[in-house]
């Protein structure tokens, strides 16, 4: 053509108007499925190129989700953030993922980032319940947000999470029923939401029942401490029955330490876990962790974004799911 395809030129050849040709593009619902895809295709012909920036202005709309998450290298956030993005694919929304490298400045920086990209909404796993609440809150007064997995009490945004009092209730009713009496916590210090209320219920479940803490472990949601905690425990040389872990990541670590130095699993040591991942499946023995609905979670968390994102100022919300213990092999014996 010699200048600049324009959607007048994409509806001209698809035998629409502009205005449907616009509509058929930013998937609206009403167009018929056989107009949308003549214009695709005429689109695709034509070599037409939306500008996003500019159909954002008029719209007020980008169709684009941000999402900060404290670590990809954890495989839990890897779940949840394929939960978000299946979520958003049925409304033909995009996500727009940034890491914040467990660093609070780096989470504002990028929060800050995505708000000025013109995201639709956020959804932020929180690096810590205190020092996050500052850039969560100045989000919010521009998009929609929704705290996922963690919360930072003080930023009053809407949350997304599970019940982890009730996910360490379900590990240590399991390990009593097996038989142990001398229990180990291994978790991260309590500077998350999640760290604090799983250290906090087992602390509470084992003082109730009078169970002895055989060893308390606290450092952070990483294979490596998850490596350093074991070792600290061989060394000492009086290992527990039971062995709860604050997650997969740091409890698959455990397993291999133990695996190593010819510790019986679940014969001398059960060991239970948080979060259910993929990982945890392919231990040797196959690890008993606590499975939270990151995909019910996901949905409940779109929904929430667009239902802010419809009605401005509605009371907060926050939806907690109930986990469930999935038994394998490391407490099986």
């Amino acid at each position: 053509m010699g200048r600049k395809v324009t959607m007048r030129d994409v509806a001209a050849v698809a035998g629409v108007s502009p205005a449907t040709a616009s509509r058929a593009m930013s998937g609206h619902p009403t167009v018929n499925p056989e107009l949308v895809r003549r214009v695709l295709k005429a689109s695709a012909d034509l070599g037409y190129s939306a500008n996003v920036f500019a159909r954002a202005l008029r719209t007020q709309r980008t169709d684009t989700i941000g999402m900060v998450v404290p670590s990809i290298s954890n495989p839990y956030f890897v779940v949840a953030v394929e939960a978000v993005e299946k979520a958003l694919a049925d409304s033909h929304r995009s996500l727009i993922l940034c890491d914040s490298r467990d660093s609070v400045e780096t989470e504002a920086a990028r929060i800050d980032l995505l708000v000025h990209r013109m995201v639709d909404g956020l959804v932020v796993i929180p690096v810590s319940a205190e020092e996050s609440v500052p850039a969560l809150r100045a989000a919010a007064e521009e998009v929609p947000v929704v705290q996922f997995d963690r919360i930072a009490e003080a930023a009053g945004t809407d949350f997304v999470g599970g019940d982890n009092t009730d996910g360490v209730r379900q590990c240590i009713e399991h390990l009593r029923d097996r038989g142990c009496t001398t229990f180990a916590y291994i978790g991260a210090r309590p500077t998350t939401s999640t760290a604090a209320e799983r250290l906090r219920a087992f602390q509470d479940l084992t003082a109730r029942d009078d169970v002895p803490e055989h060893w308390l472990l606290l450092g952070e949601f990483t294979a490596e401490w998850g490596r350093a905690a074991a070792s600290r425990m061989l060394a000492a040389g009086d290992l527990p029955d039971a062995i709860v872990c604050g997650a997969d990541v740091i409890a698959v670590s455990l397993l291999t330490v133990l695996r190593g130095a010819e510790v019986d699993v679940p014969g001398t040591v059960k060991v239970v876990s948080y979060d259910d991942s993929d990982l945890g499946r392919l231990t040797v023995p196959r690890l008993t962790s606590v499975h939270q609905p990151v995909d019910s979670m996901a949905r409940e968390a779109v929904r929430l974004l667009d239902h802010r994102g419809r009605n401005g100022a509605v009371p907060i919300r926050k939806s907690v799911f109930v986990p469930e213990l999935v038994v394998r092999g490391s407490t099986a014996g």
